[in-house]
């Protein structure tokens, strides 16, 4: 019984605390919140944050993998609609590019507040190991391998094609073409559709 209670108690702790953080993380950015400061707003103490969230940018990982759960859904939805509508492989790759970049754009302080904490890792391959990557990786070798049946695709190693064009889905790159060369969310999405499609498709 005293089990289940602590398990209770520890799965409200992180309700509370991923609730305030993000309602703090919104209201202030992501920059200016402390962990003491979540701690405090939370109610519970900061050995209790810390031994959860050894940093801020862990938590912040964990709200970006519930955000990142609501697109895999949203994507999931796109495709069967696209599949009922009779797409084209070019109209899906198109729709899901496009969708992914926009991902991105909304997300992006969530990525950079995450990025140095994964730069720094031991093991700085896990990125490609992780959900979010390999679930991008999937979708477009999916596309891919699609292409190749019908005829139409230009690269026949589609799991070379879809991790390497996955690579370029990078927070870093999106930041360059935002900020140094001054592109809008809408250029960077025809820009990525163009590209990809004129590289693995006929």
């Amino acid at each position: 019984m005293q089990q289940r209670n602590e398990r209770k108690d520890a799965a409200r702790h992180r309700e509370i605390i991923l609730d305030t953080a993000s309602q703090l993380f919104h209201q202030h950015g992501i920059e200016s919140v402390s962990m003491h400061q979540i701690a405090k707003s939370a109610g519970v103490g900061q050995g209790t944050l810390y031994r959860r969230y050894s940093s801020k940018a862990e938590l912040c990982m964990e709200l970006l993998a519930e955000s990142f759960g609501r697109f895999m859904n949203s994507i999931e939805q796109y495709f069967e609609e696209a599949e009922a509508a009779g797409a084209s492989v070019r109209e899906k790759l198109e729709g899901f590019i496009s969708r992914a970049i926009a991902y991105i754009a909304k997300e992006i302080e969530w990525f950079s507040a995450i990025t140095p904490a994964a730069v720094c890792a031991e093991d700085r391959m896990d990125l490609y190991k992780s959900e979010p990557f390999v679930y991008v990786v999937g979708k477009l070798k999916g596309l891919f391998d699609e292409a190749v049946r019908n005829g139409e695709a230009r690269c026949p190693d589609t799991d070379f094609a879809a991790f390497m064009a996955a690579t370029s889905f990078d927070v870093d790159v999106f930041f360059y073409l935002t900020k140094d060369r001054g592109l809008s969310v809408e250029q960077i999405q025809q820009k990525f559709v163009s590209h990809y499609l004129c590289m693995f498709l006929k």
